[in-house]
């Protein structure tokens, strides 16, 4: 079992007037109301279910987040339509994405040739406001960071609204690891704006070294705090990738600054109307799953892949902390693989979800900004996967299930088996056949065949009915009775070529 990193009380920023880019004071406050477990969020936010602390809870009722987003610019891209984009995910009744929102930016044609991280000059909007100098990396004039843009917070404010309207969860990354690639062109490096400030190397952004650098960074996490405390679709992330790259710095110095975050947006909720969930990355070496601000863990890819762990690895690592675990970046569709797309995203996807996650998030590079409802047929395959697997989830009392390692007790040689249940009433079962590819971006490459595995349960005494369902149709393949007298059983699945779902309920309760 990982760790959780020790609680540390730094300085962090007082509220101050909305409009105001001055000034933040030490001032931590309790962040744990007696009895708590870790810091939830205010009724009527998305939070943590009190009935299973491994799901959310939103709206009075028990959600999972699920669905397949842009590239995290829709808001800093001006070029992009989020409403466009909103319907589609409306559509097949996907509820979740997630944004950088501007101290991240990327240059043009890394991983696609129009790629909605990487806006063009005159697209681009961040939450400073330029000023009259010329000389921005990426064309234009420089920002002034004593200033906010009041075009930038308009629109980020109605692209919450707009996904609000649509039930969908908006997750705020408020910063990724800067590689010099992505420094170079940061409103907070150097050369980019007017008071000079991030004057160090990328590896010193994500700590406490560079002092005028980490002022201006807590000055911007409670601007866009200020800005969003009002929605309840909203859930805060400090970090992606926060020790990924060579030139990148240890954890011992990430932690601090991810803790000193932590801090910021809590004593600056403490005097607004409304508390938000807080999310932070899981990586080896960074690891704040333990820590009672943390509420949500995120994970990233199916397994071990540089410092970064996700899937069933990270499932197990981390499901003893009692809190949802998410998946909240896969391998970016189409640019990392170019076939077998909804194939792909069905393996990732249903093993996590299946395994006991609250939230699975993939990469989709077919929303941008010349096509952003992703008019695709690839695309529309992908979707309908994940509107199969979000039926197949809300099909099951899923919030009475938590992650079963016990009752599957044997299945087919090259087979991998993911279960949640309830013992003795519900489960939910995923089993699959690939290989994994494990290099910086994971995935699972299908290994289809012809597959009729036998499958060994211990289920608890009594009368089921056992559902085998197939993941790309959710077409019932087969339905049979089963009783249990306590000890081993065995069944014979139906053929299958890629992976197959198998739903068990107890009859008669």
């Amino acid at each position: 079992m990982l760790g959780g990193f020790a609680v540390a009380q730094i300085s962090s920023c007082a509220q101050q007037d909305k409009n105001s880019n001055d000034g933040f004071v030490k001032s931590p406050e309790n962040y744990l109301k007696e009895g708590e477990k870790f810091r939830n969020s205010s009724p009527g936010v998305i939070g943590v279910s009190e009935k299973n602390p491994h799901y959310f809870s939103y709206k009075g009722k028990e959600i999972l987040l699920i669905t397949s987003a842009e590239h995290y610019g829709g808001v800093i891209n001006k070029a992009f339509d989020y409403v466009k984009y909103f319907d589609r995910l409306a559509e097949y009744g996907l509820n979740y994405t997630r944004i950088y929102p501007g101290a991240h930016v990327e240059p043009p044609g890394i991983w696609l040739v129009e790629d909605i991280l990487a806006p063009t000059d005159e697209n681009l909007i961040v939450p400073w406001a330029r000023s009259n100098v010329p000389g921005y990396k990426k064309g234009g004039t420089k920002f002034d960071l004593s200033k906010w843009d009041p075009e930038y917070f308009a629109r980020l404010r109605d692209f919450i609204s707009e996904a609000n309207k649509r039930n969908i969860i908006v997750e705020i990354c408020f910063y990724n690891g800067q590689e010099e690639r992505y420094w170079v062109n940061s409103p907070l490096q150097k050369d980019n704006n007017i008071q000079g400030v991030g004057d160090c190397e990328p590896a010193s952004f994500p700590t406490l070294d560079n002092k005028a650098l980490v002022r201006e960074q807590l000055r911007f996490v409670e601007k866009i705090v200020l800005e969003t405390n009002e929605f309840d679709n909203v859930i805060y992330e400090i970090i992606d990738e926060p020790s990924l790259g060579k030139t990148l710095p240890p954890p011992g110095k990430i932690n601090p600054w991810i803790s000193e975050h932590f801090n910021l947006i809590i004593n600056t909720e403490a005097k607004l109307p409304k508390k938000h969930i807080i999310a932070q990355q899981l990586e080896i070496g960074v690891d704040f799953c333990g820590d009672d601000r943390l509420a949500l863990i995120v994970t990233q890819y199916i397994g071990v892949s540089g410092h970064q762990i996700g899937g069933p690895i990270a499932l197990n690592n981390c499901y003893g902390f009692n809190k949802p675990i998410e998946f909240n970046e896969s391998a970016y569709v189409p640019s990392w693989y170019d076939r077998d797309h909804e194939a792909i995203s069905r393996l990732e996807s249903w093993e996590f979800m299946i395994g006991g996650g609250a939230g699975f998030n993939q990469l989709n590079g077919y929303f941008i900004p010349s096509n952003p409802s992703g008019e695709n047929k690839n695309n529309f395959k992908i979707l309908t996967g994940f509107r199969h697997l979000r039926a197949f989830l809300e099909s099951f009392d899923f919030v009475k299930m938590t992650r079963d390692m016990n009752t599957v007790r044997k299945i087919s040689i090259g087979a991998s088996a993911n279960m949640i249940s309830e013992k003795g009433r519900q489960y939910a079962l995923y089993i699959h056949h690939s290989f994994p590819i494990l290099n910086w971006g994971t995935y699972y490459e299908p290994n289809y065949g012809a597959y009729e595995s036998e499958l060994t349960l211990r289920l608890e005494k009594g009368d089921y009915t056992v559902t085998f369902v197939e993941p790309a149709t959710l077409k019932t393949l087969k339905e049979i009775p089963v009783k249990s007298d306590g000890k081993d059983i065995t069944l014979s699945c139906p053929h299958y070529t890629l992976d197959l779902a198998v739903k068990i309920i107890a009859r008669g309760v």
